[in-house]
């Protein structure tokens, strides 16, 4: 039940935006621009970066929407999952490894983030732009998390299927 008592029980982040409608538009926008313009990261891969860092932050709404969307396109549910708990043990591919390690640190200890950690994620083959796209990816769900969690989003008030097929940007632009 979300916080707020002028949302309806089986609010979605859709039903945060009545309460400042002008954000609507602009926020739906940057999302889609960050999950699906073009990058060297597929859009599989920016949802799995989008469910780890919801894991990360115990984010369960988030989490739970975007695990679906990423494994529909592809994504290792299970690599994704042990990844949160551990990057370094989890069967991520190894090029992928210094590049959640980085997303895992700049989410919990942003503050403590150094030349060393970008030259690992360079040193694994990424690219400026890959690494700099990771990040606002990263972001995004840092905001899109404390979003939900500050509203009290129910994250079994919906089906996560239900969310991943209604995401704005997983739709056509309008």
């Amino acid at each position: 039940m979300p916080f707020f008592k002028s949302l309806p029980a089986e609010a979605g982040i859709g039903e945060l935006w009545s309460l400042n409608p002008g954000l609507r538009k602009p926020m739906n926008d940057l999302g889609r621009a960050i999950m699906r313009d073009d990058s060297p990261l597929s859009p599989a891969l920016r949802e799995a970066i989008a469910a780890f860092v919801s894991a990360i932050n115990r984010c369960d709404y988030c989490f739970k929407g975007h695990i679906e969307v990423a494994a529909a396109l592809g994504a290792d549910r299970a690599a994704i999952i042990a990844a949160a708990q551990d990057v370094e043990t989890s069967p991520l591919p190894d090029k992928y490894k210094p590049l959640f390690a980085y997303l895992r640190k700049l989410t919990l200890a942003p503050a403590g983030m150094t030349q060393a950690d970008a030259d690992a994620v360079f040193a694994a083959g990424w690219t400026e732009r890959a690494l700099h796209d990771a990040i606002l990816v990263c972001c995004r769900f840092n905001f899109m998390n404390r979003l939900s969690l500050g509203h009290g989003l129910d994250p079994d008030g919906v089906a996560p299927e239900t969310r991943a097929k209604n995401m704005s940007y997983a739709k056509p632009a309008p």
